[in-house]
């Protein structure tokens, strides 16, 4: 596998002090670097700060800090479909109350659109609605975000609560404080729901990029007497991630740089990683035929097209069409696979981690038209 391609890491589901984040925009980019990321992409709630894109340096390195806009109707009870926006470099937030015109202003000024945590559940312990996407009658999105960290986090805490046998206002919050010191306990991928949205729309023949990130806030929690900050954004950082795959490699110039990170995720040329269980940047999903080409990509079905798949360590690689396995490997770190159709073939690669397996890679698909 001849690999030409430049990788970069990032998060794109950040808040500031402009909205309910505890940290300032060049504080949030010391953490990025720390913990090793090339770029971020900071989406506050329902405003667009300006004067802040470029890279933030220092002795450790150097991260490029982007602006986007998680926009929802503040109006709405609960304040539900939560929407990300990516390039549009433009506020967005008086389109909040219609989900379709937001998507469409946000495509028409030259920007990306993704669900944000679209299946979420109601955590009642801390008083947080459910918080997912409600209004699915609509189209031209860009993606989903399939695994957002803290509503994820959310969700497994929500159901382990309603399992309990024996429940009371003790019980419940005892059991939510030991989850939540220990996260990495208890997460095991992205939601299933959203998983299997994403694979149905694949299915019906729709390009739906995935992404992965963190939604940091850094904001402290309070158990009675104790307060502390259990989630910091460096913290965060190193676990879901969205990864890039670049021809040309990023050079400083910032809106070059924009321009190209953009697109690429646009394309799906980009997977989710979980690197806190094992770093995913020497991840590759390939396709040799005729023409070759890496996830996102599209090109017609044809036989003798080979799909590849190159894992950083050895692990539990799938190959996945529209739903279902069509290859799969135990303890290897590559798979190739002669697809005897035409669809869009994406790969999950599965880890142990913490005492048992885990989600660990999702690509975006290769599209075999």
């Amino acid at each position: 596998m001849i690999d030409n391609w430049h990788s970069y890491s990032g998060n794109m589901h950040i808040h500031t002090r402009y909205s309910d984040g505890e940290k300032l925009h060049a504080a949030i980019a010391q953490d990025a670097i720390s913990a090793g990321l090339d770029f971020i992409i900071i989406t506050d709630h329902n405003v667009y700060v300006t004067g802040v894109e470029g890279y933030y340096r220092n002795e450790r390195g150097r991260v490029l800090l982007l602006t986007g806009e998680e926009v929802h109707n503040v109006r709405r009870q609960p304040q539900a479909s939560h929407f990300l926006a990516y390039g549009a470099s433009k506020e967005l937030a008086a389109y909040a109350p219609n989900p379709q015109t937001l998507i469409d202003e946000t495509l028409g000024a030259g920007g990306l659109g993704f669900l944000a945590h679209p299946h979420e559940e109601e955590l009642t312990v801390i008083n947080s609605p459910d918080l997912g996407w409600h209004d699915w009658d609509i189209e031209g999105f860009s993606g989903l975000e399939i695994w957002n960290y803290m509503s994820g986090f959310k969700n497994v805490v929500a159901r382990r609560l309603a399992d309990l046998r024996w429940k009371n206002k003790l019980i419940t919050r005892l059991v939510a404080l030991r989850m939540t010191l220990h996260p990495e306990r208890h997460l095991d991928g992205p939601e299933p729901s959203t998983v299997a949205a994403w694979d149905n729309f694949l299915a019906e023949g729709k390009r739906i990029v995935a992404i992965g990130n963190s939604d940091a806030h850094g904001t402290p929690m309070r158990f009675g007497p104790m307060r502390r900050e259990i989630y910091p954004y460096e913290f965060l950082f190193r676990a879901v991630n969205t990864h890039v795959l670049l021809r040309e490699p990023l050079n400083g110039e910032v809106e070059r740089d924009r321009r190209l990170l953009l697109r690429a995720i646009g394309r799906g040329n980009c997977w989710v990683g979980y690197d806190m269980a094992e770093p995913t940047c020497d991840f590759r999903f390939t396709v040799q035929g005729a023409t070759n080409g890496i996830m996102g990509d599209e090109m017609p079905f044809g036989m003798g097209a080979t799909l590849q798949v190159r894992a950083p360590v050895r692990c539990r690689i799938r190959i996945i069409r529209h739903g279902k396995v069509m290859a799969e490997v135990e303890r290897e770190s590559n798979l190739t696979y002669i697809p005897d159709g035409p669809g869009a073939y994406r790969v999950e690669c599965l880890l142990p981690y913490e005492g048992r397996e885990r989600g660990w890679i999702y690509s975006n698909p290769i599209y075999l038209r």
